[in-house]
Formats: structure tokens, C-alpha cells, sequence
């Protein structure tokens, strides 16, 4: 497709028009040397070419994943033009007038060593405490560098053909959750109000960055129905309501997830025996199951007040 009729048809359909006049009325108060259109027309030239650079790179480090312990399912891609472009944009949206930020710098001349998941891999594990045996076996194949660099860089630049860990992995985690997981590995947690839980790399492998998401398959189901109908849907009819199940979704994943560590945990240690239609709890144990009872009950309470407030209409025409 012909450059303008890309253009215009990727900024009318994203609704990009009036974020992109922003753009250029501050670039033009900067004199900036180029236009937004001028940088994402740099990127189109020559980014399905690059794209298939990518796409070995892709393969290459799948090679050296399908190694790691306790993933149940693995999934990546590269990252499509239109989504490089979309990206671009509002990000350079968000930052414009901070000249200290990447983003309001970016061209097509930076953008590969700005952009951290132009690869994306997301790794599933089956419940919580599978994690640690992972980010172990990441952190040995991506090693850490001098705590410093983390504290110079936004993320640290490659280093010929090295693997490294590029940015401090960030934890994002819900309300509620038990982050003592965490605490003696170097990660950032960083509190999602949504309730997105997941662990994020950055890490540099073969000259290129990419980004490596880790989270449970409970987690996983969730954010497939967030991203799906909530995440940037706020457009929609009904993206109160989504929002709000999406909310109650995310307790009774969060419920899920501690379930399936007390399964393990009952498992491994043999904490629990049958006695006389009793279950009788191992000495210096205690599951504290009512924690898991106490997340159930504050999700069924949310979703009985969403049910109180749905309103049928009888005999009264649906009006948007």
C-alpha cells in the first residue's frame, strides 16, 4: 500500500488525527527537524525488512527458552507495523514535553533502541511458586549488571553480543496479593489498579531488545478477557459494567491462584490426612485457607451488588 493511503488510513481507524496535531504543534514550537509522519514514514520504509530480522532473532531465543523450567505454555511474536507506528506516536504523545525522555527523541533513526518488545515472548506457568525456579533460570541466561548502570540507563545499552538483563524486572501485582515471593530477588513491584498481575524482562539478546513477560495460566485467562473487552475499550457501551466484572474477575483469579499454591503446598509437604471423614493438618502447618475464603466471599459481594444493579426494561425500547 502506498505510503499516503497507509497513512490516512491508519489514523483515521486508530483515531490518531488530533493526538498527531499535538504533536506537531509542540515539534513545531521546537523547530524540530522532522514531522511525526516524517519519523513513521522512516519506520514503514524499512521496517517489514527488518521485521524478518526480527523474526530470526524471534526463533533463536525461543531455542534457548524451551530450556527453562516449569513452563507450561510459551507464546511470542515481532511486533506488527501497525503497532510499531501506534506505539510510537502515543508515546511520543505522552512525553512531548519532557526532552529528557527517549520518547519525545525518537525517530526512525533510535526507534529499535527505544522500543523494548518490538519481540514479545510471555511465559505461563502453572501457579505462583513455579516462578522462582524461572526467574532463576532467567537471570542465569540474562545476567544482572552493575546495580549502577540500572540507575544511569532506562535500560542498559547492548553489549555486543551478550546476553543481559536490561532493565530491573518489574512485578506488577494486584491488591491483596502475597508479594513475600519476591522479596529476596531483585525486582521492582509495582501495584496495577486493574488488577493486572505479571513479572516483566527486558533483556538484550543478540543486539536486540525483547520483552519477556512471565505470569500463571490463572492470570493468563484474565488478562485475555481484559485485554479484550476493557483494556483501551472505554469507548464502548458497556465498558462500566466490563470494567467492573473485570474487577471481580481479578479476586477470584488472585482466589485461584492461592488455591492452586495450597494444592502444591498439601501435596509436596503431605500436610493433610483423612481421619474418620475429618482431615487432620500436619504438626507446624497451618493453611490458613480462610484467607482464600475471605477473597471469595468479597467477590461474590461485588458481583451480587453488579446483579442488584442491572436494570430489566419491560415493555421500554433499549436506548444507547
Amino acid at each position: 500500500m502506498e505510503w499516503n493511503e497507509y497513512w490516512n488510513k491508519l489514523i483515521t481507524e486508530k483515531k490518531l488525527r488530533s493526538i498527531i496535531a499535538e504533536i506537531d504543534e509542540v515539534d513545531g514550537d521546537k523547530n524540530s527537524e522532522c514531522s511525526i509522519e516524517q519519523i513513521c514514514h522512516g519506520i514503514y520504509d524499512e521496517y517489514i525488512e527488518y521485521a524478518k530480522h526480527l523474526e530470526k532473532v524471534r526463533i533463536e531465543l525461543l531455542k534457548v527458552i524451551e530450556k527453562f523450567p516449569g513452563v507450561h505454555l510459551q507464546t511470542s511474536r515481532v511486533k506488527d507495523l501497525d503497532s510499531v507506528l501506534q506505539k510510537v506516536i502515543k508515546r511520543k504523545y505522552a512525553h512531548m514535553l519532557d526532552d529528557n525522555n527517549l520518547y519525545s527523541k525518537i525517530s526512525e533513526k533510535n526507534y529499535k533502541d527505544i522500543l523494548t518488545d518490538l519481540i514479545g515472548i510471555r511465559l505461563i506457568i502453572s501457579y505462583r511458586g513455579k516462578w522462582i525456579e524461572l526467574h532463576k533460570r532467567i537471570v542465569q541466561e540474562f545476567p544482572y549488571m552493575d546495580q549502577e548502570m540500572y540507575k544511569k540507563y532506562s535500560h542498559i545499552p547492548h553489549d555486543g553480543e551478550k546476553n543481559i538483563l536490561a532493565q530491573i524486572p518489574i512485578a506488577y501485582y494486584a491488591y491483596g496479593d502475597d508479594l513475600s515471593i519476591y522479596e529476596d530477588t531483585l525486582v521492582d513491584c509495582k501495584i496495577k489498579d486493574n488488577g493486572y498481575r505479571s513479572v516483566h524482562y527486558i533483556v538484550s539478546f543478540m543486539g536486540t531488545y525483547i520483552e519477556i513477560q512471565t505470569r500463571t495460566i490463572y492470570d493468563e485467562a484474565w488478562n485475555d478477557c481484559d485485554h479484550n473487552y476493557v483494556y483501551k475499550k472505554d469507548y464502548h457501551v458497556s465498558y462500566t459494567a466490563l470494567k467492573e466484572l473485570s474487577q471481580i474477575l481479578s479476586l477470584l483469579t488472585n482466589a485461584s491462584n492461592d488455591l492452586g499454591e495450597k494444592m502444591q503446598q498439601i501435596y509436596e509437604d503431605e500436610i493433610l490426612r483423612e481421619t474418620e471423614g475429618h482431615y487432620i493438618e500436619k504438626d507446624g502447618f497451618d493453611l490458613k485457607l480462610t484467607e482464600i475464603f475471605d477473597k471469595i466471599i468479597n467477590a461474590y459481594r461485588l458481583l451480587e451488588t453488579f446483579n442488584n444493579n442491572i436494570v430489566q426494561l419491560r415493555g421500554e425500547s433499549y436506548v444507547e
